[in-house]
């Protein structure tokens, strides 16, 4: 089970597009956005758990060393990063965006590889993790995430203890839940090592990691009962673990509703990520698509408001309106035969007219749908679906052709 859209990727793709627009061609500072609005501009050499450190000055190799300034995690917003808007990275959000997964993971991969700064190994490794995870690549997602967590895990033994990086939590959590998908016995392992740093070590949100991993286990082995079990454990919340929290509930919602076929259970997960989301329109879209599909059955109406918010806006990706359309158009089309049906109901020409109505409009949705990626499997759906149809009422009318005419073309 593919969850479809992004962790970090929202923040990777915000910071790439206020780069952009923000450097110049001759900076090559770091951007570090505080919550509070303020902007510095320096060189940043680590994000820690704790703290943000950086200098104003760049310091070449083997110059005297002065002391590093340090920002609290708890006062930053997020970092652009010199070079985010260029090369590698570029070409990765570039391919993510436009849902090319496998290419958009071999750009990330060689920004981590190649990259002789932290963040470009750390958010290389996470961009590359999640990319292989939107493709179904668990395996090699779980490979990914555990750069960040072998590599950056800190140092707590060492004088003065060295504290690991600000991401290493969630990319345990990732790479736990990737091996539970990919039906690995490693996944078990990670979840007790997250138990026991939030029994032994205090640290927050491990437990809630660990069991939000049983919970994917458990999905993986199509154990629904302990799956909705450890599925009401962790306690993500909206406003301080957005990320993790937003990961989980769509993880769930997705899998109760491809899994196990329980569209009322996982409408209702989709219905409190909606109310949590706040303004975020692109994930808006997903999750609409989502409950969309899950309402199809018991709320056809509901289904259709869900489905055509995709088709009206301009938000979510080509894919996700591809799907959107042509479960749109096909429901309008059955609501149109449904009626046609009712021979009585058809001599009222008001509803006589609504249905022509209904039929253009579904006709027009799943042409559209039609156009949607090559390998997105609703594109061979929607022709189908079209040429079940028949003959387009309202085409342009092609005329007869002259006596003779046939015979002069072919000469």
């Amino acid at each position: 089970m593919t969850v479809r859209l992004t962790t970090f990727a929202i923040l990777f793709a915000g910071s790439l597009l206020i780069g952009s627009a923000a450097s110049a061609a001759d900076d090559d500072r770091d951007r570090i956005y505080r919550k509070n609005g303020a902007v510095i501009q320096g060189y940043v050499e680590s994000e820690n758990a704790s703290e943000v450190l950086y200098r104003t000055i760049h310091l070449p190799p083997g110059s005297l060393q002065i002391a590093a300034n340090k920002l609290r995690t708890s006062e930053l917003d997020h970092i652009v990063y010199n070079g985010m808007d260029s090369g590698h990275w570029a070409k990765g959000v570039e391919d993510r965006e436009a849902g090319n997964y496998d290419s958009a993971a071999e750009h990330f991969h060689q920004v981590a590889d190649a990259g002789t700064r932290e963040w470009e190994k750390v958010y290389g490794s996470i961009a590359e993790g999640e990319c292989l995870e939107l493709s179904g690549r668990f395996a090699d997602a779980a490979k990914a995430y555990g750069v960040v967590v072998t590599s950056f895990a800190g140092s707590p033994d060492a004088k003065p203890a060295v504290p690991p990086s600000r991401f290493w939590l969630d990319s345990k959590y990732h790479m736990g839940m990737c091996l539970a998908q990919a039906k690995s016995p490693d996944a078990a392992k990670v979840a007790d090592e997250l138990d026991a740093l939030g029994k032994k070590d205090n640290v927050l949100g491990a437990e809630a990691r660990a069991n939000a991993i049983r919970t994917a286990i458990a999905g993986a082995e199509g154990n629904l009962a302990a799956f909705t079990g450890f599925m009401k454990k962790p306690s993500f919340r909206s406003t301080d673990e957005r990320e993790v929290w937003f990961h989980f509930k769509l993880y769930c919602a997705e899998t109760l509703r491809l899994s196990f076929k329980k569209g009322k259970e996982a409408a209702s997960i989709y219905t409190e990520i909606l109310s949590g989301l706040g303004n975020d329109p692109t994930r808006q879209a997903q999750i609409s698509l989502g409950l969309g599909l899950c309402l199809i059955d018991p709320d056809r109406h509901g289904a259709l408001l869900e489905l055509l918010k995709l088709d009206a806006l301009p938000y979510g990706s080509a894919d996700q309106k591809c799907e959107a359309r042509f479960n749109a158009g096909r429901l309008l089309w059955d609501e149109a035969q449904a009626l046609k049906a009712n021979v009585e109901a058809m001599k009222d020409e008001r509803k006589a007219n609504y249905v022509k109505d209904t039929e253009r409009t579904a006709r027009m949705i799943v042409t559209a749908a039609t156009e949607g990626p090559a390998k997105n499997p609703n594109v061979a759906l929607a022709k189908s679906l079209l040429a079940s149809f028949g003959p387009d009422p309202d085409a342009p009318k092609v005329a007869p052709k002259a006596p003779g005419a046939a015979a002069a073309e072919q000469k």
